[in-house]
């Protein structure tokens, strides 16, 4: 990978510098480089995200910089609408985009692209899929939709069934077993044993796919998963931890591939103002044969 990150506190002695100015003095970019870190939102003046490169910061302000010269120009892509009312919003995120702005960038993610095709839209986020995932995502479009979510996504009052393939069959099971960020890992990941930091109790169901579900689709082992709660990575971890990885999960020992198979298929929840059932589905239509 080509992202590079810098963190440095300003010192007096540069307190009359630039932006732009600073990054370039304690980082290995150029003034243009560092405007065009600046231009992408990869700097960070005490925790916030700057754009302005002649902005003048205090002494004694921790600046975090993310540089990647390999990123790809901003996608052009619309992003398929699920379901849509006066409160909530689901789409169908792409794989490959994050679920929102990275280290590097915040114009690449799904939220900038949604701003992007409906600047009117301000959406609120309670869930995230990674930037390998394809699958159903739902925001809330107003505040009281937002309460409703967010109290859902909290109590785990929903239903999120995941659809992937593996290289090697699985049987119906639950696995319960704690994930906890690796400590020393690099790249960053999580496991279920080692050396856990702040390890948190995670299940998960998972069952063979039916022939009627897996109808048209490339042929292989395929699984749903089906999650009781949400921590990140759970399903690849858990996956790992029962010796069958997401096939093109590198991270987790998966089989290569170009892509990652995994897709976020089916949402189940009362909606967040109505209290009408919801069942929201994005078909894994990129594992077509």
């Amino acid at each position: 990978m080509a992202l590079k990150k810098w963190t440095f506190t300003v010192d007096p002695e540069d307190a009359e510098l630039r932006l732009d100015q600073l990054v370039a003095k304690h980082t290995e970019l150029s003034r243009r480089a560092a405007r065009e870190a600046l231009k992408l939102g990869g700097v960070q003046v005490d925790r916030k995200r700057v754009k302005v490169a002649g902005k003048l910061v205090k002494p004694g302000i921790e600046i975090r910089v993310a540089y990647d010269p390999e990123l790809p120009p901003v996608p052009e892509v619309a992003i398929p609408v699920v379901f849509e009312d006066a409160w909530i919003l689901a789409v169908d995120k792409p794989a490959g985009i994050a679920t929102q702005g990275t280290w590097a960038t915040d114009r690449h993610d799904l939220l900038a692209l949604l701003k992007t095709q409906r600047p009117d839209l301000k959406p609120f986020l309670h869930h995230r899929l990674d930037q390998g995932t394809s699958g159903l995502l739902v925001l809330a479009k107003d505040p009281k939709a937002n309460a409703g979510l967010s109290a859902a996504f909290a109590s785990r009052d929903l239903e999120k069934l995941y659809f992937l393939r593996i290289t090697a069959p699985l049987e119906a099971c639950t696995l319960e077993a704690p994930i906890g960020r690796l400590r020393g890992a690099d790249p960053g990941r999580f496991g279920c044993t080692g050396d856990l930091i702040d390890p948190r109790s995670a299940r998960t169901d998972f069952r063979p796919a039916t022939a009627e579900e897996t109808t048209g689709l490339v042929p292989g082992y395929w699984v749903v998963a089906r999650i009781h709660t949400g921590r990140t990575h759970q399903i690849r971890v858990h996956l790992n931890h029962l010796g069958r990885p997401v096939l093109g999960d590198a991270l987790y020992g998966g089989n290569p591939s170009d892509r990652l198979w995994l897709h976020a298929w089916r949402l189940a929840l009362k909606h967040p103002v109505t209290g009408a059932d919801l069942r929201l589905e994005a078909p894994p239509t990129r594992f077509r044969a």
